[in-house]
């Protein structure tokens, strides 16, 4: 295909890309789940990304794969929407301030 999609090509997400707050969780609340949260919100932000990357291309692809990549990216970012609120609720829990 003509991209590289490592991760060390990335660009940082812009604010305004994707509705997901901070992904580092207060210091006090740095149990295995909460780890493991912050691992799969870093892996969704790469899927965003490089799906993203790849509906750029959307001309290099018949309507059915364009169709596929853009549904993927929908479902990514459903993800990475539902691991934020997560997060958001468990550091309300944790007595952090919320925001």
């Amino acid at each position: 295909m003509g991209f590289d999609l490592d991760r060390s090509e990335m660009r940082q997400p812009d604010a305004d890309d994707m509705p997901v707050p901070d992904v580092s969780i207060a210091a006090a609340d740095q149990s295995g789940f909460s780890r493991a949260l912050s691992r799969n919100m870093l892996a969704e932000r790469f899927a965003i990304e490089a799906y993203r990357k790849i509906a750029e291309h959307g001309e290099h692809y018949d309507k059915a794969t364009l169709r596929l990549v853009k549904v993927a990216l929908a479902v990514e970012e459903e993800h990475a929407e539902i691991l934020s609120a997560i997060m958001e609720n468990l550091r309300v829990l944790n007595g952090a301030p919320a925001g």
